[in-house]
């Protein structure tokens, strides 16, 4: 289940999305919802948090308005002696991903990770 709709992410962008975008949006919607959940270590249900939609919309957005044949080009440099060109490449490989303020926005929505247990002997009890 997505955590997000198209309309969100059509509100984020500021404009309505074409049909291929419509049905890119639905499945990037459906993976940007399972790394939201496994960042926060559980599933949402109604009511989601306000949050929720809010970052994977944001996370969805930022793959559609990557410029096509871009894919994961975080920055490039030119130069003009010796006729210099780099690319800097992310890790996203095209997909949806947590920017760091997404994460802040995430934080706490998270399930705890760690237990703590008491070292006593059964015994004793």
């Amino acid at each position: 289940m997505a955590l997000a709709t198209v309309a969100d992410v059509e509100a984020r962008l500021g404009h309505p999305l074409t049909a291929e975008e419509s049905t890119k949006a639905e499945a990037l919607l459906s993976e940007a919802s399972v790394l939201v959940e496994g960042f926060c270590r559980r599933v949402f249900v109604a009511p989601i948090p306000t949050a929720v939609p809010v970052v994977v919309s944001r996370m969805v957005a930022r793959v559609l308005a990557t410029p096509e044949g871009s894919e994961g080009v975080e920055s490039t440099q030119m130069s003009a002696g010796s006729f210099q060109l780099t690319h800097r490449y992310s890790d996203s490989s095209g997909g949806p991903w947590l920017s760091s303020s997404d994460k802040t926005m995430l934080a706490g929505l998270r399930s705890g990770g760690a237990v703590s247990m008491g070292l006593v002997s059964e015994r004793t009890l």
